[in-house]
C-alpha cells in the first residue's frame, strides 16, 4: 500500500498493519461465529493441569527455577515466561481477592505477587542485597556500579546488575542467584501455608519496593512486611562470601575496569 510521499512515515506504517490484521480477524471470527468454536475455552483445557501444578511447591519451585535459569543465559525470564505464566496467577490473584472480601480461607498460595514480591525481592535473584554489598565493597568499580544499580534495585528493577557485575554467564554468581529463589520460594510457601503470612489478595504493581510491596499485596498484613525484610537478611547473608570471594579471585582489576567502562 503507497501513500503519497508528503504522509508521515509514522501513519502511512500503521497502514501496513491493516491487511494481516484483517486476516486475523477473518480467520478467528469464522472459527467462532460459523463454526461455534470457543478458542478461548480450548485454550483454557490446554493450561488447566498448570492450575494446579503451579498452585503446588514443586510446581512454583520449577517456575522459579526456569526463569533464574533463563536469566542466567541472558534471557528475560519473567517476561519470557509471563505469558503462560500471568493468566494462571492473575486467575489464582481474582479467587483470593473474592476470598478475602468475602472473610474467607484465602485458596492460592501462589497468586500473582508471590514470585514478583515475596520471591525476587530486590529484582529477580534478590539482587538488591548484592548490590549492597557492592556499595561497601573496597573495589571503586564495585562501588560505582553498586551506586548504578542500587536506585533501581529498590523498584525491582535489576538489569545493571545483572549484565554489569555481571551474573549472565558468570558460572560462580549463577549459584547464589539460582539458590536463592529456591530458598525463599520454600519458605514463603511454608509460611503462607501454616498461615502466618497471607497469600497475595491484591494486585500490587511488581516495581514497588520490599516490604511495602508484600504488605499492600497481603491487604496490610504486618506479618508479611517482617518477612520480607528477613528475605533481604537471608539473600544478603548468601550472597556476601560470593562477593567477596569474586572480587578477589575472580576478576583482576583492570578487568573489572574494562568492563565497566
Amino acid at each position: 500500500m503507497k501513500l503519497p510521499n508528503g504522509v508521515p512515515a509514522a501513519v502511512s506504517q500503521s497502514f501496513v498493519s491493516l491487511i494481516p490484521g484483517f486476516l486475523v480477524l477473518l480467520l478467528f471470527w469464522g472459527l467462532r461465529v460459523p463454526l461455534h468454536f470457543d478458542i478461548n475455552l480450548f485454550v483454557q483445557s490446554i493450561f488447566h493441569p498448570l492450575l494446579f501444578a503451579m498452585n503446588s511447591l514443586p510446581g512454583i519451585m520449577f517456575y522459579t527455577l526456569l526463569v533464574s535459569v533463563l536469566w542466567v543465559a541472558g534471557i528475560h525470564g519473567d517476561m519470557t515466561l509471563e505469558g503462560i505464566s500471568n493468566p494462571i496467577f492473575l486467575q489464582f490473584l481474582t479467587a483470593n481477592g473474592i476470598a478475602y472480601a468475602h472473610h474467607q480461607a484465602i485458596p492460592y498460595l501462589t497468586s500473582s505477587g508471590f514470585s514478583s514480591l515475596f520471591v525476587n525481592v530486590g529484582g529477580t535473584g534478590a539482587t538488591m542485597m548484592l548490590v549492597f554489598w557492592m556499595l561497601s565493597s573496597k573495589s571503586k568499580a564495585y562501588r560505582e556500579l553498586g551506586k548504578v544499580a542500587f536506585p533501581g534495585a529498590l523498584f525491582e528493577i535489576n538489569e545493571p546488575v545483572i549484565f554489569g557485575f555481571p551474573i549472565v554467564m558468570n558460572p560462580i554468581t549463577l549459584i547464589p542467584f539460582i539458590v536463592i529463589p529456591q530458598i525463599l520460594t520454600v519458605l514463603t510457601y511454608i509460611l503462607m501455608s501454616v498461615h502466618l503470612v497471607r497469600p497475595a489478595v491484591m494486585m500490587v504493581p511488581w516495581t514497588m519496593p520490599p516490604i511495602i510491596g508484600p504488605l499492600m499485596a497481603t491487604g496490610w498484613d504486618w506479618r508479611a512486611g517482617v518477612w520480607s525484610a528477613i528475605e533481604l537478611v537471608i539473600a544478603g547473608a548468601i550472597y556476601y562470601p560470593f562477593s567477596r570471594w569474586l572480587k578477589n579471585k575472580w576478576l583482576p582489576k583492570k578487568q573489572v575496569r574494562l568492563k565497566l567502562s
